[in-house]
């Protein structure tokens, strides 16, 4: 183990030299953390949990992979991590095991078409001998928009858009949509899964979903995401917002047109747009965009245990689980800890380390009921209940908010 490292109640169980192979019976789950791109982390520590083999197959047997999402953002292989699980998914049954990807806030933030955090390297990816071409076709559809609201069209114009949009940018964006081959997959991904009695979901369970099932937690993300798709097709159909349009300008079209609908001279066309959009009018508040949502939530990590408790006791347990594993915000030391009494499990070790310092790769087991903590060189920490994080500060800050996202559509 790292020398340094504070365990407080954690007992180190076994240290080994080589990865150790699926355990019998089909009870055993391994969960790994947020990816942020860094494929070479993710297939290292799959192997060291014997999910896969030195040819990146499946080695897994009947286990079951849960990946706590955020695949998408801030690393270069992106592409490859989710071409990877994406494989498996499809390996893991024909074995008879399970591959589960829960989304991440990063996941719906592109689905939304907000790429803040995107790293502008990873577009060269999707880049393909056509890319000049439709860039060219989707520049003559952006200058009508232009023309249409009296924006500037010169070269100087064309440059600096070319420039915000570089070769593999659009097939980027395409794959994201309803019909791409990441947007259709993500889409039909769950926020929530309840296995026995834990659940896993990326920031939490949370207040604002208290009383709801993982299934209604689900179903409600899903009728959110539709609702966005269908209004921003309609408002690039209609030629309100351009056909590049993300989650800022859709906001921001979805403002203008009901601010228009309220005047008393308004059209009975502004009227009817306000109709088709009126659903996007409270947006903030939508369980994948709320501070206080299961995407978003740091509750997990942040609130006071004594203080607060009973109540996040009560929240896991109203989802009908005992125990919850989340991830969503990295640990400074790369540890996985637990809190709560041992009810909750932070796995969110920052494996892009050249973006979290002091991360690493890691993941947790749960198998016999026993829950143990895989790192990469064969260090094993069985975790038993009761750890308690003295300071959020020893935490990685949080670098992104759904208030960062939306502010700038006010």
């Amino acid at each position: 183990m790292r020398s340094g490292r504070p365990h407080l109640i954690l007992v180190f169980a076994l240290v080994v030299t080589f990865a150790l192979p699926a355990a019998a019976g089909s009870d055993r789950i391994v969960a790994v953390g947020d990816v942020h791109g860094n494929f070479d982390g993710l297939t290292a520590i799959l192997q060291e949990a014997g999910l896969i083999d030195e040819k990146l197959r499946w080695a897994g047997g009947d286990a079951t992979y849960i990946q706590m999402g955020d695949i998408y953002d801030r690393g270069l292989l992106v592409r490859e991590s989710l071409d990877l699980i994406m494989r498996l998914q499809d390996e893991a049954r024909a074995a008879g095991g399970r591959v589960e990807c829960i989304l991440g806030n990063h996941e719906t933030m592109n689905l939304m078409g907000f790429y803040r955090d995107a790293n502008p390297d990873v577009y060269a990816s999707f880049a393909d001998a056509k890319s000049e071409k439709r860039r060219r076709k989707l520049w003559n559809a952006v200058k009508r928009y232009r023309d249409l609201f009296g924006r500037p069209i010169d070269d100087a114009a064309e440059e600096a858009w070319k420039t915000e949009h570089p070769l593999g940018w659009i097939e980027y964006v395409e794959s994201l949509l309803p019909k791409g081959r990441y947007g259709r997959w993500l889409r039909e991904r769950p926020v929530a899964v309840l296995m026995g009695d834990t659940l896993f979901i990326h920031g939490g369970v949370c207040p604002q979903v208290a009383g709801m099932s993982v299934d209604e937690i689900n179903d409600t993300v899903a009728d959110e995401l539709r609702v966005y798709d269908r209004v921003r097709l309609y408002l690039v159909g209609k030629s309100i917002v351009p056909p590049t349009a993300g989650l800022e300008e859709v906001v921001q079209g979805v403002r203008a047109v009901l601010f228009e609908a309220e005047k008393e001279d308004s059209t009975d066309l502004v009227r009817r747009h306000a109709d088709q959009v009126r659903e996007l009018a409270d947006i903030d508040s939508w369980l994948i965009m709320s501070p206080e949502g299961p995407l978003w939530f740091r509750g997990a990590v942040r609130w006071d245990e004594t203080e607060r408790g009973a109540e996040m006791k009560a929240l896991i347990n109203g989802a009908g689980a005992r125990t919850m594993v989340v991830a969503h915000t990295p640990d400074k030391e790369g540890m996985i800890r637990t809190r709560f009494d041992g009810s909750v499990f932070l796995i969110d070790t920052g494996m892009l380390s050249t973006y979290y310092g002091g991360g690493r790769a890691s993941a947790l087991e749960i198998a016999d009921g026993v829950f143990t903590a895989f790192y990469l060189g064969g260090e094993r920490e069985v975790l038993r209940g009761g750890e308690v994080l003295d300071k959020a500060a020893e935490l990685v800050p949080s670098f992104d908010t759904p208030a960062e996202t939306t502010a700038v559509a006010r």
